[in-house]
């Protein structure tokens, strides 16, 4: 008879023997998936193996195949047991390796995972015995069944980190993306992170401290010709201007008035005096746009884009824009905007009056704009105001009651610690976030960016700073890119800027500045940007002055410097290496001659007052060459003498003198006369005279084809 006790003792017994039955299940089900691998991976050791060997004596290096199969055999030897990789100065031991046996064997460079090699060379410059795996991938690492070294379970505390994302671990170590390689990705997301004014609304590492990433929203009742511009902007901007940077909040009409109200009723800054456009001529304003270098940055037509998204076109200027609010804006842009990136032209007044009368007559849109039918009257102000803080307006634009208001998003290092979307029990509320409408690469770099802001804890012994070269060529790649001036000048090879498009010959665009930090001295850099002056005057585009500060000016010096082809050519500080009491006079008249000889004046204008040589193409005109010693570095003007294709370009005009394309000699002694004549040019004060022929006399001495 079976008694209570009984009954509670075989309970208890069955009670056990389930536990521990699960238990034992749980850990054959654990040993089972990665002992299946392991098992998978000794059958494709030997198969491989074998199946390679007959190409081992076509192999470019044998020993190298017999080492990776021997690596193989012996890891196969050790099967089954786990496998580890222990790095005490990072905390880490992972076990990854057991399941990912050939990640660093080429044998398995196309085997299915997780037996596959490790693409790319990351894993040379990052071996497993000093990083480990999870450092870089994520994941727990002492984890032995899928789910929990990927981090897939509920309790997993750190996930694998996507292979879409997986640069953004790289900012774990190094301080910087710029100029890393591998982390191309990674710097796109920062990039555009800048590029679509992210920051205004979330706070993050590298853009601190940045103005304002739109036009302030002031005086907007003197600026603007008709208030529904601003409604049916509101409305659409893609719909106005297709392309622009400025995304779609999806406002209400109720939202859009409430809005228009509240900007249009902003305090303004005074009165402008107004213009008078009747002598004013819109088909010169129509030329100046091209030659004077506007439609470098901006576009006049519907369906023509800018230069970046960000740069407003002009295609719907006379709907929108009054002419005293244009005027002000090219005479005086930073007392509109400090923060303006537009430059003050070199033009005249009467240019200036000529370009406003033609944006006047720009007037796409106009039947959208004049259409639109809500109008403000029954809108409240005080609702606007409420919503440009809610929409946080005020973080890309200057909004007056605004100026010490914190960014309307969340700070990207919060992003990370989100593990899922917050779920509503009610209807799900409008988002503050407007539609960029980014495209799937934009995306992706995005969140790749965003994702890099997670916290790590990285020993200190593997932090990488940035280098000077990094640190210098971000910061100058950004003031480069915030200026525009990839619209006139080409930075890269076989990029040409956009104004090239509009205005084709090279004589009549603004020069390349490929290489410019081997060419130019920094001192004529520096007081050119702070005042430009005229270099080329046959022609009508002209250097504007973007009002550089000290600190930008520095910077750009310093870039140019650093991403010079041969540093060795572009210190800082220069330091002229000849001067006129150093170099022997015969050596200046020699190089003094050979200037004459080849007839340099013929094509280079050596006047100050702007005269030009006679009977000479504009197309062959090129920099005067009295500003040589101030503005050119010794080294260059001789390798520009040696090949000017390569450091002018390949559609220079500039002929070959003393070698040929290919590097053969022209003249005997070419280097010796190169030499002469750049030091005749570091040192030129008076203006050479052409040679004349002499019809009686003895023969003169023929210093260009004697040998020295």
């Amino acid at each position: 008879m079976i008694t209570t006790g009984s009954c509670r003792t075989i309970v208890w017994l069955a009670l056990t023997g389930l536990i521990c039955v699960s238990v034992y299940a749980v850990q054959e089900d654990e040993q089972q998936e990665w002992i299946r691998h392991q098992r998978d991976f000794a059958a494709l050791c030997e198969r491989r193996v074998r199946e390679a060997s007959s190409l081992i004596l076509e192999a470019t290096d044998p020993s190298a195949f017999e080492s990776h199969a021997l690596r193989a055999r012996e890891l196969v030897s050790t099967l089954p047991r786990t496998q580890e990789i222990i790095v005490p100065d990072a905390g880490i031991r992972d076990l990854c390796t057991t399941c990912h046996l050939g990640i660093d064997n080429p044998l398995f460079s196309d085997a299915p995972e997780p037996l596959k090699t490790h693409t790319g060379t990351i894993i040379r410059q990052h071996p497993t015995e000093q990083f480990g795996c999870t450092l870089c991938h994520g994941g727990t690492g002492t984890g032995i069944r899928v789910s929990a070294a990927h981090g897939a379970e509920e309790s997993g505390q750190n996930r694998l980190i996507p292979k879409s994302y997986l640069q953004s671990a790289c900012l774990g170590c190094h301080e910087t993306s710029y100029g890393l390689a591998g982390a191309e990705k990674l710097e796109d997301g920062r990039v555009t992170f800048g590029k679509y004014g992210c920051y205004a609304c979330h706070r993050t590492r590298f853009f601190e401290a940045r103005p304002k990433f739109a036009p302030p929203l002031i005086d907007l009742t003197f600026k603007l010709l008709d208030k529904r511009w601003l409604v049916s902007w509101l409305r659409d901007p893609q719909r106005i201007r297709a392309g622009t940077i400025m995304p779609n909040f999806h406002l209400t009409d109720g939202e859009i008035g409430d809005i228009a109200s509240f900007l249009l009723a902003l305090e303004s800054n005074g009165t402008y005096p107004a213009i008078d456009l009747s002598s004013a001529s819109s088909e010169r304003g129509k030329r100046f746009f091209t030659e004077l270098g506007c439609r470098a940055c901006h576009s006049d037509g519907a369906g023509e884009r800018p230069l970046r998204r960000r740069i407003p076109n002009l295609a719907d200027a006379g709907v929108k824009l009054r002419p005293e609010w244009v005027l002000q804006e090219l005479e005086h842009p930073k007392l509109l905007n400090p923060d303006a990136r537009i430059p003050i032209l070199d033009v005249t007044a009467s240019d200036t009056l000529d370009i406003i009368a033609y944006l006047t007559t720009l007037t796409n849109n106009q039947e959208t704009v004049e259409n639109e039918q809500l109008r403000l009257t029954g809108t409240s102000k005080e609702k606007g105001r409420a919503l440009v803080e809610y929409y946080g307006c005020y973080g890309c634009h200057m909004v007056r009651g605004f100026e010490n208001a914190p960014p309307a998003g969340p700070d990207v290092r919060d992003l990370n610690i989100k593990e899922k979307p917050q779920a509503h029990t009610g209807s799900q509320p409008k988002p503050r976030m407007p539609e960029y409408k980014f495209d799937g690469g934009e995306a992706e770099s995005l969140t790749t960016f965003c994702l890099s802001h997670r916290q790590f804890e990285t020993p200190e012994k593997y932090s990488r700073p940035a280098t000077l070269t990094q640190r210098l060529g971000q910061v100058g790649e950004e003031l480069i890119t915030e200026y525009n001036c990839r619209g006139c000048h080409m930075l890269e090879e076989s990029v040409k800027p956009r104004i090239h498009a509009f205005i084709g010959l090279k004589t009549y665009v603004p020069p390349r500045l490929i290489r410019e930090g081997e060419k130019v001295q920094p001192r004529w850099v520096s007081e050119y940007l702070r005042k430009p002056n005229v270099l080329r005057p046959w022609l009508k585009i002209r250097m504007p002055n973007f009002s550089l500060s000290d600190v930008e000016l520095r910077h750009l010096i310093s870039y140019f410097s650093v991403k010079a082809a041969s540093p060795e050519h572009a210190r800082l500080p220069y330091v002229p290496p000849v001067r006129r009491e150093q170099i022997p006079k015969i050596e200046l008249e020699m190089g003094e001659y050979r200037v004459r000889f080849d007839k340099c004046m013929q094509c280079h204008p050596v006047s100050l007052a702007g005269d030009l040589p006679e009977d000479v193409k504009i197309d062959d005109l090129a920099i005067n060459l009295l500003l040589a010693k101030t503005r050119l570095r010794f080294e260059w003007i001789k390798n520009f003498l040696r090949n000017p294709d390569k450091y002018a370009g390949p559609d220079t005009r500039m002929p070959f003198v003393y070698y040929s394309p290919e590097g053969a000699p022209r003249v005997s002694n070419p280097e010796m006369w190169i030499d002469y004549v750049a030091k005749y040019l570091m040192v030129m004060e008076n203006i050479p005279e052409p040679l004349v022929e002499e019809k009686q006399g003895g023969p003169e001495t023929d210093w260009a084809q004697m040998e020295y």
